[in-house]
């Protein structure tokens, strides 16, 4: 045979249909089997055990007669001649022993081979037995008799041929048996794998353009549909993060067209005809900006990317949140004193682990965030204390132009902004992914963010981090004016 018809032969026996078909053949066979004996064995047990039990009354009817008659032997030995003559056609044999086991009178159809007591007893009394014969012997030990012993017996070819009579009419059942169970192993088989099939199917057509199809699940509630539904629910993130990369991909080429494409016209205008030294250096200038625009965003984008696939290979280090809000607050003083905004807070001592450079990220975004859509005269306040669930509560609450209850599910969303009409007469651009990161820095922290706002009255973003130590001591609750 071909080697290569042999590794295709080997490949078939090796699926899981051949093998759950073997499977359940081999159990369906070993059961039918064992019970085929069982049956067998029973009925030899239970015609012995009945045999036992007649040759056991026997043997104590003739013990009254020797207790009865014990004064007149001849009448004895008529009882058991009697006996014997009554079952001549069971060929039934009857023995009166003495106390050596020595015949006292034996009927004449004895068997000649020998006979040895059994493990098996009946009514107490003790079973003698060959290979073709079964006796049941009852003793006589009563006080001024001497010690008697009577044995009963009969030949038990009887219960062979009983035995192979069963085992003929089992054995076609059990070779029917035989040829069906691989049949209905197959046939369970296909039954139990056609639901893989169809996964198997549905799993082929799926494409990273096509991720719409979902595998069918048949509503019973067993192992194959829940791995159905764990599959659909796979299927289901993976096609919401691909279509949220496609956005990204979409959102970052008109982000970065847009600083580029007033580079490539300011250079053009530059190059268009000969200028004054000052106008060179205004172009310049205008290009620079945009250059720096740029930069920033794909600094951003980067640091987004980083901050959402390296959260478990980020430094850990146990850091004190209270100094590092402080920190964080000292350095936008000026800002905000130049804006016009007050800055104020209220700190407990708190550690968290995480990486401390993500964590002055994260502050930072959100404190410049409320600074810069704060009117002059309003006021940012940073708290922070610990929640009943035991977690770090950071609140960042400024008092400014807020945000409509329409746009605060996608404050999050990458490059989204509210109004680009609330960025002007702002030194600094926004290009919606200042919030994104800070989603995905608290996220890779194992924490949650969240955000209240109303219009025209001041927005709050909530930040849970999981909390370090158990004891933390709380400064008095004051407010710093910075």
């Amino acid at each position: 045979m071909p080697f290569p018809a042999v590794i295709q032969i080997a490949r078939r026996l090796s699926t899981l249909r051949v093998r759950l078909t073997m499977w359940n053949t081999a159990v369906v066979l070993l059961t039918v089997l064992i019970a085929l004996f069982a049956v067998r064995e029973g009925l030899r047990f239970y015609l012995l055990r009945e045999t036992d039990e007649i040759l056991d009354a026997e043997a104590k009817e003739l013990l009254l007669a020797v207790d009865a008659y014990h004064n007149d032997r001849p009448q004895v030995i008529a009882e058991m001649m009697r006996k014997a003559e009554a079952h001549e056609k069971s060929d039934w044999f009857i023995r009166w022993l003495d106390s050596d086991r020595t015949d006292l009178w034996k009927s004449d159809n004895v068997p000649t081979d020998s006979h040895t007591r059994l493990q098996a007893t009946i009514g107490g009394h003790d079973v003698w037995g060959s290979k073709t014969h079964r006796s049941v012997e009852v003793e006589l030990n009563k006080p001024g008799l001497p010690r008697q012993y009577v044995r009963v017996g009969t030949p038990i070819l009887f219960v062979e041929e009983d035995v192979n009579r069963l085992t003929r009419i089992l054995a076609p059942i059990g070779l029917a048996i035989f040829i069906l169970a691989p049949l209905g192993g197959l046939l369970l088989a296909e039954r139990a794998i056609e639901p893989l099939q169809q996964i198997i199917y549905t799993t082929e057509r799926l494409r990273p353009s096509h991720l719409d199809e979902r595998l069918h699940v048949r509503g019973v509630g067993d192992e194959l549909d829940q791995l159905a539904t764990k599959i659909n629910t796979f299927l289901d993130v993976i096609a919401l993060h691909l279509q949220k990369n496609r956005d990204f991909v979409a959102n970052a080429a008109h982000e970065l067209r847009s600083p580029l494409t007033a580079i490539q016209s300011l250079v053009e205008v530059t190059l268009d005809k000969h200028r004054t030294p000052a106008e060179y250096e205004e172009l310049l200038f205008q290009i620079n900006d945009e250059c720096r625009h740029l930069a920033q965003v794909v600094n951003q984008l980067l640091q987004l990317t980083q901050s959402e696939a390296n959260a478990a290979d980020t430094r850990q280090e146990r850091i004190q949140m209270d100094e590092l809000v402080t920190r964080a607050l000292e350095m936008f003083e000026p800002v905000a004193e130049e804006r016009q905004v007050s800055l104020s807070s209220s700190l407990a001592e708190l550690y968290v682990t995480g990486n401390p450079r993500e964590l002055r990220q994260l502050l930072t975004n959100l404190i410049d965030n409320a600074i810069k859509f704060t009117p002059p005269g309003g006021n940012v306040d940073v708290s922070l204390a610990r929640d009943n669930n035991q977690q770090v509560r950071l609140v960042v609450r400024d008092t400014g132009i807020g945000i409509p209850t329409d746009a605060i599910s996608r404050v999050f969303d990458r490059f989204y902004q509210v109004d680009k009409s609330r960025q002007r007469g702002l030194e600094t651009r926004g290009n919606g992914l200042g919030l994104s990161i800070c989603q995905a820095i608290v996220l890779a922290h194992s924490g949650t963010i969240t955000v209240e706002s109303k219009l025209g009255e001041g927005t709050s973003f909530i930040v849970k981090l999981p909390l370090t130590r158990s004891v933390a001591s709380i400064s008095p609750s004051q407010t710093q004016n910075l």
